[in-house]
Formats: structure tokens, sequence, C-alpha cells
């Protein structure tokens, strides 16, 4: 087995995975440039083998490289988590939120996470449903909140409710464009957030051809989703329970009077292989505890 001599040029050589760059590792680590290649280069006499190869867009990780980067970065988490325990200071869960499921859902529950864990500290890092899809989210996060199908490879992802859509519009845009029936819709600006898979799963559900996507308004936000709808640019398809006090309040109508099935929801999303921590478990336990309700 080969035997590394030098931490230091692990850690170096996870931050010039991470950012596959010399320059931006330098700067992170508080280093020169020739300091990070030197660690690189004597990593790879030692196990005698590339680990990066140069093209245009900069540094790509070889496969070998690629293999080390997941063993390393695993590996420092770890270790990461082993100091925290070691400490007495308090552990540090970092969760990857989405702002939506975060201000309507989640803050009105914290308060009883911190009751009965005052000690636990939370780091939310905001994300555009971007989590999954990261190359090493456990980078970013122990942890996080994803909205799809659960059909990450790389995560353990444990859906937190079936989830239900309603189709929504303000009062005035009903009044300036009437709609009586789903098919209607193919006529009216649609509002979505990202891409039309939610809009194109419930044509199909309801047995309805899509719309031309062109001429729709495409907010990519969903906090800007609901206010373009409030303000009457359009119909928008919304997770219910994120709308329901604009329902009650009648700034938003629900057009058909009912919710629709979708093979969309909310995810708590844990990249694999990544030892969680004590805190990690409490709140990922939390979490599942408070979504238990709406099963």
């Amino acid at each position: 087995m080969s035997k590394i001599r030098n931490l230091n040029s692990i850690q170096v050589f996870n931050e010039v995975s991470r950012l596959r760059s010399v320059t931006l590792s330098a700067k992170s680590l508080n280093i020169s440039q020739s300091s990070v290649s030197y660690h690189i280069k004597k990593l790879e006499i030692e196990l005698n083998t590339s680990l990066f190869q140069r093209n245009r867009e900069g540094l790509m990780l070889t496969v070998n490289g690629e293999n080390l980067a997941t063993y390393v970065a695993n590996g420092l988490r770890s270790i990461q988590i082993g100091l925290e325990k070691a400490s007495d200071q308090g552990e540090i869960v970092r969760i990857a939120i989405l702002p939506l499921f975060a201000s309507r859902w989640l803050s009105p529950r914290l308060g009883s996470f911190w009751d009965a864990y005052p000690n636990t500290q939370l780091s939310f890092r905001s994300q555009n449903n971007t989590f999954a899809e990261r190359e090493r989210p456990s980078d970013f996060a122990d942890l996080g909140i994803v909205w799809g199908q659960g059909d990450w490879t790389d995560f353990e992802s444990i859906c937190l409710w079936p989830e239900e859509m309603v189709v929504v519009c303000s009062p005035d845009y009903l009044s300036e464009n009437p709609i009586h029936e789903e098919a209607d819709l193919r006529n009216r600006t649609l509002l979505h957030v990202d891409d039309e898979s939610r809009w194109r799963e419930w044509f199909a559900n309801n047995k309805l051809a899509p719309p031309p996507s062109r001429g729709n308004l495409i907010p990519q936000e969903p906090h800007f989703q609901i206010s373009s709808t409030i303000n009457g640019l359009g119909v928008a398809l919304i997770p219910h329970s994120m709308i329901q006090s604009e329902l009650e309040s009648g700034v938003l109508v629900n057009l058909f009077g009912c919710t629709y099935a979708t093979s969309f929801a909310y995810y708590l999303g844990i990249p694999k292989g990544i030892p969680l921590s004590r805190s990690t478990i409490k709140f990922k336990n939390w979490l599942l505890s408070q979504c238990a309700v709406l099963n």
C-alpha cells in the first residue's frame, strides 16, 4: 500500500479537484501557485499516476484523479466530523435549502428544532434546486431539500410528503381571460419555473395536447412565479403546500376548485457515501418527524 507522507498534498489536491484551477486553489489555500503545483506533482510521483490533464477549459481530472477525488473528499469530511466530535464545539449542520421551502414551510416550524436541540448550529445554503446536480454536492452541504422525481443516483432520496399541484391565477387575470375548463389553458399564458416539465405532466394527465411554449413567460425563481401570478401575468401550476395562504386570502384563485396528483415532490437528499454527524442525524430525524404528519 502506498504511504502518503504529507497530508498537505492531499488537502491541496482536494482543493484543485474542486476548483479545477491552480490559481483559484492558491488563493483559497493562501499559498503560492508554485506550492500548489509542487504538491500535485509530489502526489502524482508518490502514486505513480497522472491526476490531472489540461485542456482549453482548464484542469480536468483523469480517471484515477476522479476516483481519488471521491475518496479524498469523503475522507476529509470524516476527519472534520471526528474533530467536531472530539472538541467541545457544536457541530454545524450544512443544509442546502430551497428559498420557497424555507420561507413557506420550514421557517414556521424551525423553533421546535432549537427548543429540542439548542446547541446545534444550522447553516443554510440557498440553492435554486441545483444541489443534486452538483459534481461534488457534499462540498456544499451535508444534506438538502430538492424538488423533483427522486431519481438522483448519487443521493439517498427521501420523499417528504406526496405533493399535489393547484392551478391558480389572480382574480383580475381571470376576469380579463375567462377560463371555464382545462382545455382553455392551451390559449393562456402559463408561468413556470426553470422548465415546462410540470405543465407537460399536467396536460398529459388531463389528456390534453400541450400548448406551444413560445410566448410564455418563464420566471426562473418560485417566489417570482408566485409574485407574477398575483400581479396578473398568467396562470401558474404550484405545489399546494406552498400557496395555501394566498388561496385563503383570495389574492389567488384555484381555477378548477381541486388539486392534481403529480410525480414531483420535495425530497430530503443526502449524498451517498458521506458519514453524517450526530447533529446532522438529529436534524434529519426532526425534519422527517415534522413531515410524517403530512403523509
